[in-house]
């Protein structure tokens, strides 16, 4: 059975669901009790089949969600411990581009200030008669995105400088613990 595809719930029919009648067998007919009986054990064998698939089609769901959030943390994990092996790359990287974007942003918001509307054309713009020229509108997203880069930047640097601190303490407490006769130095 896939799993997309829908599972129909059994239904009565109008007859068997509207006719008080139909539930008592004394009041039926000869031989339509036993068609009532086995109407009614059909009935409820085709809605313990239709549970029965629904608890499967929920077990596999549930394994195949399982199996996936297994492979994504796994791959987020493995990303993180590379991110963390080459900080100073990333710090690099991600300052680089934060330059790029506050000059970016600074050039932008010098042609905002010329193109901005002034006079009658502002007043259209403010009546809505008009619409502002783009860069005008653009100007306050680049700058918020400058904004948010400069700030992971400043994170991605002081992260790293705290790692490459802490890898030169362990080095040094490393290198105190070492024999100064040690066969290990060199003459």
């Amino acid at each position: 059975m896939k799993l997309n595809q829908r599972i129909e719930k059994p239904t009565e029919s109008a007859s068997d669901a509207s006719s008080p009648a139909n539930n008592d067998p004394a009041a039926l007919p000869e031989g339509a009790a036993e068609a009532a009986a086995a109407s009614t054990t059909a009935r409820k064998s085709s809605a313990h089949e239709y549970a029965r698939a629904a608890i499967v089609g929920a077990k596999r769901l549930t394994a195949a969600a399982a199996t996936g959030t297994k492979t994504i943390s796994g791959k987020v994990v493995a990303k993180v411990k590379e991110v963390d092996a080459n900080h100073r790359e990333v710090a690099g990287k991600i300052d680089t581009v934060s330059m790029g974007l506050g000059i970016t942003s600074g050039v932008v918001t010098a042609g905002a200030a010329l193109a901005a509307p002034t006079g009658l054309s502002a007043i259209g713009v403010a009546l809505g008669l008009t619409s502002a020229p783009l860069i005008v509108t653009a100007a306050p997203l680049v700058s918020a995105a400058a904004a948010v880069t400069g700030a992971i930047s400043g994170g991605a640097y002081f992260y790293s400088k705290w790692k490459s601190a802490k890898k030169t303490r362990a080095d040094l407490a490393a290198q105190d613990a070492q024999p100064v006769d040690s066969p290990d130095t060199a003459p």
